[in-house]
């Protein structure tokens, strides 16, 4: 699996979720659009990414997406926040 694009969102943040920066969708061998990945960047720097979720009848969330391996999480994670740092201009 080749992750073949990764688009990145961003917006002004506010509202419930301050840490929440962007959006991004990513491409997986040119055949595959995850939408919906969220970015967020803590109060000390760091950043993460949440998988797409949605409400259950409970209440409670479940994602719609899950990787399989931490190796295919750290590849996605890697791209997205990669790509949001050249969007935002944070390249080191």
């Amino acid at each position: 699996m080749e992750l073949t694009d990764v688009k990145i969102y961003p917006f002004e943040p506010g509202g419930l979720e301050p840490a929440l920066k962007a959006y991004a969708e990513v491409t997986l061998d040119d055949a595959l659009i995850i939408r919906g990945i969220k970015i967020f960047v803590r109060k000390n720097g760091g950043m993460f990414i949440g998988f797409p979720a949605q409400p259950g009848r409970d209440g409670e969330w479940r994602d719609l997406v899950i990787p399989k391996t931490e190796a295919v999480k750290k590849s996605i994670r890697d791209a997205v926040i990669a790509a949001y740092k050249r969007e935002m201009g944070m390249e080191s």
